[in-house]
């Protein structure tokens, strides 16, 4: 349902794109490659200490390491050195997608709340459980 595409559209908070494996933008692999928070210069973890694994691409959000509401709040800046494709740009043009989008860009717990509904159900889509309780380690 919409809300659900809104809330795991919400997971590209995390991660990057690269040229070599995409396609989808001219940044590639290697800090020089990078834009301004990619670079192996940027911190983008959350505990704001410096490493970002291998450097470049080009990532949706400034803290791209950091699981948070981000995606909601940097998407709609305009900001030229972040990826926004035309899926994440519909996020705020069609309205049922709309009023998804801004509420999580509000409310942090609520798209934690709806992300984890949303991928529990994506993940065991069609799923058949044996035994039926599940297993538990």
């Amino acid at each position: 349902n919409d809300q659900g595409i809104v809330a795991l559209s919400g997971a590209h908070t995390l991660g990057r794109a690269f040229k070599e494996r995409s396609g989808t933008v001219k940044e590639g692999y290697g800090s020089r490659n990078g834009t301004q928070y990619t670079r192996d210069t940027n911190i983008a973890r959350n505990d704001n200490r410096s490493g970002v694994g291998m450097a470049g691409g080009r990532s949706w959000t400034k803290k791209w390491l950091s699981f948070d509401k981000a995606y909601y709040d940097d998407i709609p800046s305009g900001n030229a050195q972040l990826l926004q494709l035309s899926t994440d740009k519909v996020l705020w043009i069609d309205a049922e997608f709309k009023k998804y989008a801004q509420q999580y860009a509000k409310d942090q717990n609520k798209f934690f709340e709806d992300y984890v509904k949303a991928h529990v159900k994506l993940s065991e889509c069609g799923s058949k459980f044996r035994p039926s309780q599940g297993f538990y380690l």
